[in-house]
């Protein structure tokens, strides 16, 4: 029986490795994200402290992000994985601890964020870099929307399962389920078979990392796209991380369930998304992959027009169809146009630019919040996204990107 063209990387044991073990890490980190934020509220945190901790991690993020590209470019990539999977699951076992102790403070929620940070930083590259490792290149989009399918399940599954926990148990539980899917990712792509693509040395890490800047540089829609959207992922960053928690306690007056609802939704419409791009065929890949960002802000416009559960439920479904769309073409467009001896270090280039504001972004957030409230948070994210994605399609670069 043929597949759909959307599961056709699934005939490639390799793949499916890959993709149950990140599904299944992803579904522990969704669930942990639940239990975070109110770890710090039953702390005595308020909007600064949940914004901190955000930026912690992505501040630990930036600073290792180029490296991390350039070691991706040096070793197996798979070796990568592995060993940052293994150190997250250390991490927040060593939380889980802490909190079972009744000794958890806020202090070693930052310390942990900061080392899931710098994990991120080596892993993000070779996963993105991996993928062209597993699957034939004319299956390449269906690989990538099949591996944001995984993302997409667990964050449907996984804030359920995390608001679960933490109205049920308390967040402990939460954390300790998270440290165990984190090592039972790292023993899947532990087991997976594929042989790296040669690499010779070449040059010092900086000359590495420079080669892969001037490559970013060298073509318009490439660093365009990467840069001019820090400033959308920096509004999408305070909002959703600060903005989302206290509109659903504050605003909507539901709890750490009504939390996972919410945030469960977004995880749905990227299953849908990522559904509807596997088994379509875009030409005009740039065109498309900024009409759906758009669509993606106007997701953030409703939540703060429509401040209700109903209305908070579909502008979550619309942000995610609309962004992991737009997210399925722009790494389908790397790995087809990036030489692939540069792709570990132009992945952590696009990582960089990504989150070039996004320390800044919790800490801004939680002032306009604490200011003018968190719905006026998401009306100013949504505009900034609406404005920015439109004006790229101005450049005759990005509308010809096929």
């Amino acid at each position: 029986m043929r597949l759909p063209r959307v599961a056709e990387p699934l005939r490639h044991r390799d793949f499916r490795l890959l993709w149950s073990g990140q599904t299944l890490t992803l579904l522990g980190t969704f669930a942990a994200n639940v239990a975070y934020p109110f770890q710090v509220l039953l702390l005595g945190g308020s909007a600064i402290e949940l914004g901190t901790l955000v930026s912690i991690y992505t501040l630990a993020n930036l600073v290792f992000l180029l490296l991390g590209g350039a070691i991706a470019d040096r070793v197996p990539r798979r070796t990568l994985i592995v060993a940052a999977e293994t150190v997250s699951g250390v991490v927040v076992g060593i939380v889980s601890l802490l909190a079972f102790a009744g000794a958890l403070r806020i202090w070693h929620l930052y310390v942990s964020m900061a080392f899931f940070g710098a994990a991120t930083a080596f892993s993000a590259p070779a996963l993105g870099a991996f993928i062209p490792e597993l699957v034939p290149a004319e299956i390449l989009v269906a690989g990538n929307a099949l591996r944001g399918l995984s993302r997409q399940a667990a964050r449907t599954a996984g804030p359920v399962v995390g608001g679960l926990l933490v109205g049920l148990s308390g967040p402990a539980v939460a954390f300790a389920f998270d440290g165990a899917t984190f090592f039972v990712s790292a023993a899947a792509v532990a087991l997976t078979a594929a042989r790296p693509v040669a690499r010779a040395r070449r040059g010092s890490i900086l000359g590495e990392i420079r080669e892969g800047f001037v490559f970013v540089f060298s073509v318009q829609w490439l660093w365009v796209t990467i840069f001019g959207f820090s400033l959308v992922s920096a509004a999408f960053v305070a909002a959703s991380s600060v903005g989302l928690p206290l509109l659903v306690t504050r605003v909507l007056g539901a709890g750490a369930i009504g939390y996972g609802v919410v945030t469960a939704a977004v995880g749905v419409g990227e299953a849908l998304g990522a559904t509807a791009i596997g088994q379509a065929r875009v030409r005009r890949t740039g065109i498309v992959m900024f009409l759906f960002a758009t669509a993606g802000g106007a997701g953030f416009l409703l939540y703060g027009l429509v401040p209700t559960l109903p209305g908070a439920i579909v502008a979550s479904v619309v942000v995610g169809f609309s962004f992991v769309s737009s997210g399925v073409l722009w790494e389908s467009a790397l790995q087809r146009h990036v030489p692939h001896r540069l792709l570990g270090r132009v992945t952590s280039v696009d990582w960089f630019g990504g989150t070039l504001l996004a320390p800044l972004a919790p800490l801004a957030g939680a002032v306009v919040a604490a200011a003018a409230g968190p719905a006026a948070l998401f009306v100013a994210a949504g505009a900034i996204a609406i404005a920015l994605t439109l004006l790229g399609l101005l450049l005759p670069s990005i509308r010809r990107l096929e």
